[in-house]
């Protein structure tokens, strides 16, 4: 069952020592990043979830300017992702982009009960990261949704709940 443990290593503690927990997960530590009152409800659900390395929670990052873009989403490396905005043509499905570390993720989420979930990413490097999003916004349907997910080490899954 997870738990929410200390992650001293979190990437985001550095900016905000509060944000110093993750959630232990069969002995790996995920979500390093969070609260204690985030890590405890993240631990609530996340036994739940099919695949959580693909799961994503939602975070308050007040200091943070986003341009009037998101939610701000916290990855299970501990990485921040920014969502952009609705996809042009996939209902339910939303653009995302991760800081570089180095490599940007970018790809499609979508909102699941209480959390998000990467529908596919990929993750490139900073001078393909324009090319990356443009891919992304011409998928016309789901299909195409994850065939652009799949290749090249990219997470792909479907739209259904």
């Amino acid at each position: 069952m997870p738990n929410a443990v200390i992650a001293p290593s979190a990437p985001l503690a550095s900016g905000d020592p509060t944000r110093r927990y993750g959630v232990d997960v069969d002995g790996a530590v995920m979500f390093p990043g969070l609260t204690r009152p985030e890590a405890d409800a993240v631990a609530a659900w996340l036994g739940h979830v099919d695949d959580p390395g693909l799961a994503l929670v939602p975070v308050e990052i007040g200091v943070v300017l986003s341009d009037g873009a998101g939610p701000h989403l916290l990855d299970s490396a501990g990485g921040l992702v920014l969502v952009l905005g609705a996809h042009s043509h996939v209902a339910g499905a939303h653009v995302a982009m991760g800081a570089p570390s180095p490599l940007h993720a970018v790809g499609a989420v979508a909102r699941r009960d209480g959390h998000w979930t990467w529908l596919a990413r990929r993750d490139v490097p900073d001078a393909g990261r324009v090319a990356a999003l443009d891919a992304l916004d011409a998928c016309g349907d789901e299909s195409a949704l994850v065939a652009w997910g799949a290749p090249d080490g990219g997470t792909a899954r479907t739209l259904a709940p």
